[in-house]
């Protein structure tokens, strides 16, 4: 695990679990300082891949806030424990909070204030790592560019000290153009269909800031009880 160590001291948030590959497939890690974009269709395995990345971030050590725009406290608690991520202890000890996104907002505020609402509650990015599943949703009841511009100023402002914001999108969402050239990692996710059945598959289209090796695709499937298991045969590029 010397590996592992080093890039600790370097600035790079660890991802490693000993039960998987897919730190080693991403460069071990996430660049502090940066941020983060995963698109794909639905079903693609954005939300799997971004809670992959929240346990492999907190067995490490950082502490992260999970915003989700789809699933209850007991949904995502039921997701988690299906895939084996034990994230009671981290609940309990407050280095995870789950944070669902109507609870923040209220039932009663204009969709139009979503995005706004990322901006001005400071404490959404209290913890190392904020994790914005699905940010489409906020993107799509925004203001236009000027609720945009406003949060690409705010996302700067938060990375700097060695933050990260980590954010799902529907693939080909209007709007999101600017994200995809904002941010410093880029991780697009297809769905294709093989005589093996469907296969799941994150092409890497920018890493800036890497510590490691990067592939620029990565196969894997999604199994109860065990996660997110990368593919032994991984698609080349």
């Amino acid at each position: 695990m010397d590996s592992t160590k080093e890039v600790h001291k370097s600035e790079l948030m660890v991802v490693h679990l000993p039960r998987d590959e897919f730190a080693k497939k991403i460069g071990l890690g996430v660049p502090k300082s940066s941020t983060m974009l995963i698109e794909g269709e639905e079903g693609s395995g954005r939300s799997v891949v971004s809670q992959r990345l929240a346990y492999g971030l907190l067995e490490n050590g950082y502490s992260v806030t999970y915003i989700s725009t789809e699933l209850t406290f007991k949904d995502f608690l039921d997701q988690m424990y299906s895939m084996k991520y034990n994230i009671g202890p981290h609940l309990i000890n407050t280095s995870l909070k789950f944070m669902p996104v109507l609870p923040i907002i209220g039932d009663t505020m204009p969709k139009e204030g979503y995005l706004q609402t990322l901006i001005e509650h400071q404490n959404l990015y209290s913890t190392d790592v904020t994790i914005i599943d699905c940010f489409g949703e906020m993107l799509h009841s925004s203001n236009g560019d000027g609720d945009m511009d406003r949060f690409l100023e705010h996302m700067k402002k938060m990375v700097h000290g060695g933050k990260v914001i980590i954010m799902t999108v529907l693939k080909n969402q209007p709007g999101i153009e600017r994200l995809r050239q904002t941010c410093d990692v880029y991780f697009e996710l297809e769905l294709k269909s093989s005589s093996y059945g469907i296969r799941h598959i994150i092409k890497v289209r920018r890493y800036l800031k890497a510590r490691g090796k990067v592939d620029k695709m990565v196969e894997f499937r999604v199994e109860p009880d065990v996660g997110l298991i990368i593919e032994i045969t991984e698609v080349s590029g």
